[in-house]
């Protein structure tokens, strides 16, 4: 549920500029792809914290996106967030 969601700094100014970035970011909600357990090269949903392993590996990330209509992913890197990219854009916002 969005309520019980823990939420992290909003987007950097840039990601302002996709309408589709979430005004509140959410905080991923495993270590790992909840779909595959895959802890390599993870995606992040912006929208409610989903976490899937990117396209080079099993893509769930992106079917999460796709199916789910949340169209920002963040990249998850041991320093914090990484790029952002938008599935509706089709393009890098961060």
């Amino acid at each position: 549920m969005v309520s019980e969601m823990e939420i992290i700094d909003p987007p950097l100014e840039q990601a302002a500029l996709c309408p589709h970035s979430p005004d509140l970011m959410a905080q991923p909600r495993s270590p790992e792809c909840e779909e595959c357990g895959s802890r390599f090269n993870l995606r992040s949903c912006t929208e409610c914290g989903h976490v899937g392993c990117c396209e080079s590996q099993a893509g769930h990330a992106r079917a999460h996106a796709l199916d789910e209509n949340h169209p920002v992913i963040e990249q998850m890197t041991s320093n914090g967030p990484g790029f952002a990219w938008c599935y509706d854009e089709k393009r890098y916002i961060r």
